[in-house]
């Protein structure tokens, strides 16, 4: 390829780098692209790509009111400019999240859906999603969980109240019962998410399902993960005296199905350190 061509799709790259992730700094840029040019033909392509308005380059001080915290004021952020006025627009829609019924708010995820490869939620953006996850809607909560995972998981932008979150991911798993039969995989998702968080909840849920399910071998696959090996493992031996106290009750069942969750974390913790990532968290959502 010539050096003109060469140049021509580093630009494209560069632009659709900037369209899947929104407002990045210049490191990170940087990073993403250091091998395959240097770090001052790549920062000659932002400039260029600035001066004939493709893009547009922010102050640290200026992303601040898109949630984004600079840890380095020094440091500077770059936005596809084309996007901008698709942000309006998904802007406005974002509105519905503050009063609008379930109707309105699941059309306005559909129309963010619609725009997903041309506009970047911020941090507290998808507070104000979180906000919006409640045990009495059920449909909204699980098409809500879809976007918040994307954005956790698959962009590495999360919610700027970790709080929230948690307290919400805790009261919809705590409140909705195993199986539901609108959507069945929510609590499975919800657990994969706390799991990230390595939230001890999961464990506490974990025990109550072993201790009350009749037909506990039902929800085994929620625990049954990769990303649960950790916490299950990390309570050994609370599981393990548990394992016990099922037996004694004679729930023997429950006790089959919770030591193959053990074994399988086990497993899985071995899997983990091979692979150099603990903490691993399957990208795509039921």
């Amino acid at each position: 390829m010539s050096k003109q061509g060469k140049s021509k799709d580093l630009d494209g790259k560069l632009k659709e780098y900037l369209s899947s992730y929104g407002i990045v700094k210049r490191a990170d840029i940087l990073d993403a692209f250091k091998g395959e040019r240097s770090v001052r033909a790549i920062v000659r392509h932002l400039e260029d790509l600035k001066e004939a308005g493709f893009i547009e380059k922010l102050s640290a001080k200026q992303v601040t009111k898109y949630g984004i915290n600079p840890t380095d004021y020094r440091e500077k952020y770059f936005l596809l400019k084309e996007n901008t006025e698709i942000k309006k627009h998904v802007d406005a829609v974002f509105k519905l999240f503050d009063d609008s019924n379930s109707e309105a708010k699941i059309a306005a995820l559909g129309e963010m859906d619609t725009y997903k490869n041309y506009y970047i939620l911020e941090p507290l953006q998808l507070d104000i999603l979180v906000k919006n996850l409640s045990e009495k809607d059920i449909e909204l909560s699980y098409q809500l969980m879809v976007v918040i995972h994307h954005y956790i998981v698959d962009k590495k932008i999360k919610p700027s109240d970790t709080n929230l979150l948690l307290t919400k991911l805790r009261s919809l798993l705590r409140n909705i019962p195993p199986l539901s039969e609108q959507r069945p995989v929510l609590r499975g998702n919800i657990i994969a998410l706390l799991c990230m968080y390595d939230d001890e909840v999961v464990v506490e849920q974990l025990i109550k399902d072993a201790e009350t399910m009749e037909n506990f071998a039902d929800v085994k696959d929620e625990y049954d993960k990769l990303y649960a090996a950790k916490l299950i493992e990390k309570n050994r031996t609370k599981l393990f005296n548990l394992e016990i106290e099922l037996r004694n009750k004679g729930k023997h069942k429950n006790v089959k199905v919770l030591s193959q969750i053990r074994d399988q974390a086990r497993k899985g913790i071995d899997i983990a350190l091979l692979d150099g990532n603990v903490n691993t968290l399957r990208s795509d959502l039921k």
